[in-house]
């Protein structure tokens, strides 16, 4: 009853070690899903900053009329910014919490915010376009920077999970130990205690116990079929089967012994 509470307790301990593992592993995959979600947004958010760049240029260059593509273009800009620093549910990219990395990312912001107050100014010129392209060498070289920092802390939140999973395998690996030192090793020491004793048993019953049986079973015959015996004999034979007996007796208790 004891090995069976252990046994099952050990078998919980496991369970719930596989079943935290699992979670831990299914947490992490979501997780790293969201970071390089939230990683790959950072990197198109260079490729908006370039792309204003772009449309302020054909617009003062070329004299484009793309007012409205600019301002679509930068709403898009800015509310993936705000989506980064804040998370954004329709996105699926949960909020920023390295302090560093959030501040890095309001600067950005603030250089964004520079941008639309020239374009929506209207009417860009020379001087305009100078100061949006300052603007974007800046954000630049900045997300550059964030988008090595998320990198960092999604390496980082992996080696947290290797470490982890490290933990749990060792722990693991001693739950099994233990429950074969208490559980296992001690039910085959007794299985194999038990066989011991079958083998003497049937040793026994091969050799000493049949000794006194065939030696009971000659006196017998000989008392019987010698009709001529005197009665010293036969007290001679008597008292030989009186010690045969007793060996009997004395190796069906041994028998017996061994059984309990």
């Amino acid at each position: 009853m004891k090995n069976k509470t252990r046994y099952f307790t050990l078998m919980a301990i496991m369970l719930g070690t596989i079943l935290i593992n699992q979670a831990i592993i299914q947490y992490f995959l979501f997780d790293k899903k969201n970071d390089s979600h939230l990683i790959d947004i950072g990197g198109k958010q260079r490729m908006l900053s370039q792309r204003i760049d772009q449309l302020s240029f054909r617009n003062v260059v070329l004299q484009k009329d793309n007012h409205d593509q600019l301002t679509s273009t930068l709403n898009t800009w800015k509310t993936a910014q705000l989506a980064i620093m804040n998370g954004n549910e329709d996105l699926k990219i949960s909020k920023i919490t390295n302090k560093d990395t959030y501040s890095k990312l309001n600067s950005g912001l603030k250089i964004i915010n520079n941008i639309d107050s020239i374009i929506r100014k209207g009417n860009l010129n020379d001087a305009s376009l100078t100061l949006i392209n300052k603007n974007v060498d800046e954000f630049l070289p900045l997300m550059e920077n964030i988008v090595n920092d998320l990198t960092k802390i999604t390496d980082k939140k992996l080696s947290n999970i290797i470490i982890i999973e490290i933990i749990l395998a060792l722990l693991t690996i001693i739950i099994i130990f233990v429950e074969f030192q208490l559980i296992i090793k001690p039910s085959y020491n007794k299985i194999l205690s038990q066989n011991n004793r079958l083998r003497e048993i049937a040793w026994k019953q091969s050799h000493e116990l049949r000794k006194p049986i065939a030696t009971i079973l000659g006196i017998s015959n000989a008392i019987q079929n010698n009709a001529s015996m005197s009665t010293k004999e036969k007290n001679k034979c008597l008292s030989y089967l009186f010690k045969a007996t007793e060996e009997l007796d004395q190796v069906t208790h041994e028998i017996v012994n061994k059984t309990s």
